[in-house]
């Protein structure tokens, strides 16, 4: 234990020469956890609409999809090129609606019954992420990118030859191991504090803030597991952190941390669901439409994942420092 606290309060210490490095990357992914919650406000409004009349009153109620102006002339069909309206509505003799608009079939139609019924569910024709999936996707890449940088007390002990030197001493490489684990999960305090201040803000944030604790530990012991076997397999930290990156970055979006890129390509769809960030985006709308329970394997496959790459740098790291000793 005594390990645990003497690597713990140094790698505190060595993060004061590169605070401002660390400040930067929790200020970018603080950034994009509030334009999740920006970007999921937008969303809520499906289409801006022209409704040509001369009767103001000719609609008693709207729906909240959807930004209804209303025209007493036509627009030029420019605003739809340039997509300063979505959709001209126009109404004949007997009350029908006519939508003229550049978009697909499916758009039209659900613009359609929104005018005819504006409190209509509309979930089966436009899907759409809600804010706790969109924050955990926004915040999915960074918190991984973050992993590599929080590790480097591991890699320079590595690179610089402290942790054979290290392991020669009565120290655990357990207790090790587990100090630089907690120092990168404390680092991302900072984002969890943004979402007690966003949620006593009186916005919606998705999740309870129990759960996104639960999302926050599995992404980041994911993201640590990934960046110990990199740095333990790889001797340079800067190629390391780069190649880590590199995937990370690749895959994150590929996952559908930001767009769902295997909605219409099953064969895709089937492939990206290897990856543990696709399970762990999957897992959250599950949550999000209160099926997780049923779908338990999704996460229960991130941490089956995180824990194979562990105990392999663990089993590496063993045999090439421990029993050399």
């Amino acid at each position: 234990m005594k390990t645990f606290w003497s690597v713990l309060k140094n790698n505190y210490l060595r993060t004061i020469p590169r605070i401002m490095t660390v400040t930067v990357i929790t200020i970018v992914t603080l950034t994009t956890m509030v334009l999740a919650v920006y970007i999921t406000g937008l969303q809520q409004v499906k289409g801006h609409v022209a409704l040509i009349t001369k009767n103001a009153e000719v609609l008693s109620e709207t729906s909240k999809h959807l930004d209804i102006t209303i025209l007493e002339e036509k627009p030029p069909r420019s605003d739809l090129v340039r997509q300063k309206f979505d959709a001209f509505v126009t109404m004949d003799q007997m009350g029908n609606y006519q939508i003229e608009t550049l978009r697909n079939k499916d758009f039209k139609n659900m613009v359609l019954l929104l005018l005819q019924n504006p409190n209509a569910d509309i979930k089966d024709i436009s899907p759409q992420r809600g804010v706790g999936v969109n924050i955990l996707g926004f915040m999915m890449m960074f918190f991984l990118m973050i992993s590599f940088s929080n590790l480097f007390g591991f890699a320079d002990d590595k690179e610089q030859g402290q942790l054979r030197r290290i392991m020669a001493a009565p120290t655990s490489l357990g207790w090790y191991l587990a100090a630089h684990c907690v120092y990168c999960v404390t680092l991302l305090v900072p984002e969890y504090i943004l979402l007690i201040i966003i949620k006593l803000g009186g916005f919606n944030i998705g999740f309870s803030l129990l759960e996104y604790a639960g999302l926050m530990t599995v992404l980041a012991f994911f993201g640590i597991a990934v960046a110990l076997l990199l740095n333990t397999l790889i001797n340079k930290p800067d190629n390391a952190t780069m190649l880590g990156n590199s995937i990370m970055i690749l895959t994150s979006v590929l996952s559908g941390s930001f767009y769902s890129f295997s909605k219409n390509n099953a064969l895709l769809g089937h492939i990206l669901k290897l990856l543990p960030q696709k399970q762990l985006m999957d897992f959250a709308q599950y949550m999000e439409n209160g099926t997780h329970w049923s779908h338990s394997g999704s996460i229960i496959y991130v941490i089956a994942f995180s824990v194979v790459l562990f105990v392999l740098s663990c089993a590496l790291l063993s045999q090439r420092y421990v029993k050399k000793v």
